[in-house]
């Protein structure tokens, strides 16, 4: 059986019609009564670009112990990846839409992640991972910014799994452009304010 994300309503009125957006509220809790709902859409296109993306840092900075002390640690990053990256994925699939959109933000960006980073680096110390705190920071930082893009392609149609998902070659196709969009939303956010500063 599928779960699919929570639909977004659509109500008409006399002008024109108006998408009604799923409450945050509503959506977690949901989740916590139909939790299955995170295992089925366990997002692996989620989990493979967090492993491209944070597994380089940390053989990386390990490799000057050796290879077997790199190999360990790329080792560590794949389970943390397998474990945790596709069920945040699944779980950031299904909040991509609600509202309130700061809310969801914080939630999905500050939150999630800090308690998946407090998780890593209790794996990396238990598993004697070298200069930990050098890949910890490097990927922390990454964490922040990519769960940021992430959402960002999730709630433009990207990087979805199950009954909504495309093929991970249409998402990789789609990626550089949208990448490109997110990297110009900061400039033209302040650019806008300026001009409307300007205006005033």
């Amino acid at each position: 059986m599928r779960y699919a994300h929570i639909p977004i309503q659509v109500k008409y009125t006399d002008a024109a019609p108006f998408q009604v957006r799923p409450s945050f509220f509503e959506v977690l809790s949901d989740l916590f009564r139909r939790p299955q709902r995170i295992v089925f859409l366990w997002n692996w296109k989620a989990a493979s670009l967090s492993l491209l993306v944070r597994g380089p840092i940390f053989l990386a900075v390990t490799i000057r112990r050796g290879v077997l002390a790199s190999l360990s640690a790329l080792l560590t990053e794949c389970l943390i990846c397998a474990a945790t990256a596709g069920f945040y994925g699944a779980l950031m699939q299904n909040l991509r839409d609600a509202n309130p959109v700061w809310l969801t933000a914080v939630f999905l960006i500050v939150a999630v992640p800090a308690i998946f980073q407090g998780l890593e680096l209790a794996l990396h110390t238990f598993r004697g991972t070298p200069h930990l705190r050098v890949a910890e920071l490097a990927s922390l930082g990454v964490s922040a910014v990519s769960s940021l893009f992430n959402w960002y392609a999730m709630r433009r149609g990207v990087l979805l799994v199950g009954a909504e998902g495309g093929s991970f070659g249409s998402d990789l196709g789609r990626l550089p452009r949208l990448l490109f969009d997110f990297l110009a939303t900061v400039p033209k956010k302040f650019a806008q304010g300026v001009g409307r500063r300007r205006s005033c």
